[in-house]
């Protein structure tokens, strides 16, 4: 009997005295004081160098470290004793119905506002509490201690390890943004935005009543994050678009709280699909670039349509430039939701290094069409092999899905966990051919 996991119901100074009489004297005095403060701010420097030796460095935050059991009472674990056959994701989030094929909208001057005023209630403030992991540098370098630098000396010290950079944990704070995605409480935002989090306290826009928040799941690998509060009345959820539909130059609208300022709205255009984001995850391709404001602060919150459909959540800005931001595909989100439900994020194991097709190689072996996937190796042992996958092969279907795009290949593999059994068209030698491949996990 297939089950849903969906039930709203579950749950000081110093005194110098003066020494002798006369001029002579008086020099002698100043010389006295002068050589005693000399030599007490010299001890001075000595001491606080060795007293305060550990200088805190900030660096850069590990998203690869869990620093957060998953035994820890922020995880939510309703749905721990399920498996991914068990839920039913039908009714987690409402899709949005678009009229007539997406027909272009008439823009006037309230437009903007109208979108705004329907989605700002979905759109919440998320305040965590966290676990940091920081680096302190112990030791004393001579050129701490040296007044003046000496040449050559000087630069040998710099290059000398003095100090050491020793590991600690603290405690620190984050400020990010979610959407409702279900009127039982159910929110997304950014994983990053609740990485290490040991308190979250999300805000409603319109009571401005603060919740506690658990994790039901978080992908770092996508970014994304699924939250559960136990709100006392139905809340305000915003229906979930298509990030494939959108065009290049189509208006959207980023909704969030950056620095700290609360609902804030932004305008743009989508200025590219597909992207991969420097500095960001690498493993991660296809975001949304877009030139709408995305701020700090502003991370989790919804890129709409004017539709008023969520088709992205806002990620990152790149610092160094102007007007470009990224925002993850709600797409891709949609096909990794189950393994935030989950919260088991492995990624099944299927040992193949694919590229896309090009039109020479297609010509080459004979391919009638212009699009596919072409097997470059196979790893020996893995589940490709076993199933007969072959080099040369060209993948043109999964689950009976057209591949007209690399990127909606690595999408559908981002939302297979191990033991997932894919079904594979394949172009070889002249002809189409079925096969099945059960994803497996990788080995170490």
């Amino acid at each position: 009997m297939r089950k849903t996991f969906l039930d709203p119901f579950s749950t000081g100074a110093t005194t110098y005295e003066q020494i002798g009489d006369g001029r002579n004297d008086n020099k002698k005095c100043l010389r006295a004081l002068c050589c005693r403060r000399f030599y007490i701010v010299a001890i001075t420097i000595l001491f606080s160098q060795a007293l305060f030796a550990c200088t805190i460095s900030n660096v850069p935050e590990n998203m690869d470290s869990s620093l957060v059991s998953h035994e820890d009472p922020i995880f939510d674990k309703r749905f721990d004793e399920l498996s991914f056959k068990d839920i039913d994701l039908e009714k987690l989030w409402k899709e949005k119905i678009y009229p007539y094929s997406r027909e272009g909208i008439v823009i006037h001057q309230y437009t903007f506002a109208n979108i705004a005023d329907a989605a700002k209630d979905g759109v919440v403030n998320i305040y965590t509490r966290r676990i940091e992991e920081k680096k302190a540098q112990f030791g004393i370098s001579p050129n701490d201690i040296l007044p003046i630098r000496i040449p050559i000396l000087s630069n040998i010290f710099d290059i000398i390890p003095f100090k050491v950079p020793i590991p600690y944990r603290s405690e620190g704070f984050s400020l990010g943004s979610g959407f409702i995605i279900n009127e039982h409480g159910y929110i997304l935002t950014n994983a990053h935005v609740i990485h290490n989090a040991t308190d979250i306290k999300v805000v409603l826009a319109k009571s401005r009543r603060e919740y506690p928040a658990k994790i039901i799941g978080s992908d770092r690998m996508t970014d994304t994050a699924l939250l559960k509060i136990e709100p006392d009345h139905f809340l305000t959820a915003l229906p979930l678009g298509s990030s494939d539909d959108l065009k290049i130059g189509e208006i959207v609208l980023a909704i969030g709280n950056p620095l700290g300022l609360q609902h804030s709205v932004t305008s743009g255009i989508i200025s590219a699909k597909g992207r991969i984001a420097p500095e960001l995850n690498d493993q991660l391709v296809g975001f949304l670039q877009t030139d709408s404001a995305i701020n700090p602060g502003s991370s989790g919150g919804p890129l709409l349509n004017l539709y008023g459909a969520v088709v992205g959540i806002n990620t990152a800005v790149i610092s160094q430039a102007q007007s470009i931001g990224f925002a993850i595909p709600i797409d891709t989100v949609k096909e990794v939701m189950s393994m935030l439900v989950l919260n088991e994020t492995e990624r099944g194991w299927l040992g193949i290094t694919a590229v896309p097709l090009t039109l020479e190689k297609a010509a080459e072996m004979l391919y009638p069409d212009e699009w596919g996937i072409l097997v470059v190796e196979v790893e020996k042992g893995s589940p490709a092999e076993k199933a007969g996958i072959k080099p040369d092969d060209i993948i043109v279907e999964l689950d009976k899905r057209s591949l007209k795009s690399f990127l909606l290949f690595r999408r559908k593999l981002l939302g297979m966990a191990p033991g997932y059994t894919m079904h594979l068209t394949i172009y070889r030698n002249g002809a189409k051919i079925e096969v099945s491949s059960t994803l497996g996990r990788k080995k170490q």
